[in-house]
Parts: C-alpha cells; sequence; structure tokens
C-alpha cells in the first residue's frame, strides 16, 4: 500500500472509529509504530486536525468536525466495489435490484469512456455461483416491517402460501431471525398458530405487517421442530479416501472429524444439510456408508427400495 493510500486510511479509520492507538493502526496497516508515528506527523503538518492523547488511555482521534473530500477511487478500487456489487446481487435482497444497478453505474461513471468498457467487460467475465433456488419476487415492501419489528421487538401479522396445500393462511409471528440460504430470504421465529418454531421463505409470502404486540421471543433459544429446513444433525459415515479428498471442503463437511479405518475414512459431521449427505450416500454408494443415525439409514433405505421398484 502506498503512503498516501495508508494515510488516507488513518483518516477513515478515525472518522469511524474514534480513538486509536498508534499500536491499533500498525496493526491494521500491517506497518511498525514507527511508521505510523510519521504517518501522524505528515498528516499534522498537511493541518489534518488529528488530535494526541498520552498516557494509558491514550492514543489519536480526529476533530469530529472534520470533512474529508471525497477521494479519488483507482480503477482497481473501482473493478473490486463493482464486484462485491455483483456478488451481492446474487443475495436478491428483497426490492433492492434498482439499488445495485444505480450503484454500479455510479461507479462506472467515475471512469473515463474507453476504462468504462474495459470494466464492464471485465465484470461481464466474474460470476458467482450461490443459487439453489431462484424467488421469482417478493411482496412490495415485504423486507420493511421485517426489519423494524426486528428493530422494535414486535410481532408480525403475515399472509403465507403453502405451495404443497396450494393455500394461503393468516398467522401471527414473532421474528428471530432473518437469513439468507440457497438463494432464498427465509424469516424464522415462533408461530403462534402452530405454537412452536417455524421458518418461512420470504417469496411466499403474500402480505406483512408489524402489529402492536411485544416479541417475547426474540432473545429466546426455541426449540427446533423435526421438519424445519435448518435442523441441525450429526451424521456418521464410511468414505473412500480419493472421493472424501475430493469433496473435503464442500460447506456440508466443514468441522467433519475423520478417522482412518482400513481403506476407508471414518466420518462424524454435524450439519444442517441433511440433502447434501443423502445425496453424497445416493449418489456414490460404492464409496459411501451411512453408518448413523438410525432415522436417517431408514430413510435412505426407504429411498433404495423405491427407486429399485420404479426402475426395475
Amino acid at each position: 500500500m502506498k503512503k498516501t493510500e495508508r494515510q488516507n486510511g488513518i483518516i477513515h479509520l478515525l472518522r469511524m472509529r474514534r480513538k486509536m492507538k498508534a499500536k491499533e493502526l500498525a496493526d491494521y496497516f500491517d506497518v511498525s509504530e514507527r511508521t505510523i508515528y510519521r504517518d501522524i506527523d505528515a498528516l499534522s503538518q498537511l493541518r489534518v486536525p488529528i488530535i494526541s492523547y498520552e498516557g494509558l488511555g491514550g492514543g489519536y482521534e480526529i476533530d469530529s468536525s472534520y470533512f474529508m473530500p471525497s477521494i479519488k477511487l483507482s480503477e482497481q478500487e473501482i473493478l473490486m466495489l463493482l464486484m462485491v456489487l455483483k456478488a451481492g446481487e446474487e443475495f436478491r435482497i428483497p426490492n433492492m435490484a434498482a439499488d445495485y444497478n444505480l450503484l454500479s453505474g455510479k461507479l462506472l461513471n467515475v471512469l473515463p469512456d474507453d476504462e468504462r468498457q474495459k470494466a464492464s467487460q471485465a465484470i461481464s467475465h466474474i460470476n458467482f455461483d450461490i443459487l439453489r433456488i431462484i424467488p421469482k419476487g417478493y411482496a412490495d415492501d415485504v423486507l420493511k416491517p421485517i426489519l423494524e419489528a426486528l428493530w422494535k421487538s414486535c410481532d408480525l401479522q403475515l399472509s403465507y402460501y403453502h405451495p404443497e396445500r396450494n393455500t394461503t393462511q393468516s398467522r401471527r409471528f414473532s421474528p428471530i431471525e432473518l437469513q439468507f440460504g440457497d438463494g432464498g430470504w427465509y424469516i424464522n421465529g415462533y408461530c403462534h398458530l402452530r405454537k412452536e418454531k417455524r421458518t418461512f421463505r420470504l417469496d411466499r409470502i403474500v402480505s406483512i405487517t408489524c402489529v402492536d404486540e411485544e416479541n417475547h421471543f426474540i432473545n429466546r433459544e426455541l426449540p427446533v421442530p423435526e421438519h424445519d429446513k435448518f435442523r441441525w444433525n450429526t451424521y456418521e459415515l464410511l468414505i473412500d479416501p480419493a472421493l472424501y479428498r475430493i469433496i473435503k471442503d464442500d460447506v456440508y463437511l466443514q468441522n467433519a472429524v475423520t478417522q482412518s479405518m482400513d481403506s476407508k475414512i471414518h466420518l462424524t459431521v454435524t450439519t444442517p444439510y441433511k440433502d447434501e449427505i443423502c445425496k453424497l450416500v445416493l449418489c456414490h454408494p460404492e464409496k459411501v456408508t451411512a453408518l448413523k443415525p438410525e432415522e436417517f439409514m431408514e430413510e435412505i433405505k426407504q429411498l433404495s427400495n423405491a427407486l429399485s421398484e420404479k426402475y426395475q
């Protein structure tokens, strides 16, 4: 990093974090404290109002009234931001596609015409494969009442479409967590109709509003129902070493505990990705054997028998 970039970074950090010690700044920029002292001295000579405090609680602070004009972004920095925005688009935050497009356009317009074309071309060759489902759309402002409910710790009244039953049902709901997974947005919490934890897909919410009822569940750990999509379970498998070396970095095998056993690897993993474990067992019958839990093995048997009868 160039000296001027580091010094501009010091200004931004002090504006965001208020007081910081020289060691904290040195660790952040991976330089020596002596380099930070020189940077602070150079900034002071440029009339940047940095205040120095000595003693145990000492450090550096910048006058809160200091205004820093916009800094010209380099081509690489613009490209990095465009990459972040493109990754953000894949999360498909409800009703925010226009905001992503507008911000991308603002960044591209900073560049000269010829460089703008190069940046657009470069970004078109960068892709992020994180989607399993692609919701068709969301109800207008579906995110606004959810964020408001989390902010105010109040309940929601929502109307939810059940595709399996092809029906829509109204219910009161105490939200606990908003999360993104497999390409879709979900809200989980306590359902007052079912009297237990439920997880709803945002694109299946037909209408939603905040209600003047306090959310008594927002900081409570709720029991996870058996049918919950994000339920964690522990699985034990015997797996071929060559196959394990190929898939060991997959998300559903993170934090797996392994033990070598003859020509196989004994693997124990706790994960919410039951479907991935199931596919692993069914797609590699000669290389993977399910050992536990018993109910999972029974599911595998039932699926195997159904497939065998259908395709015999």
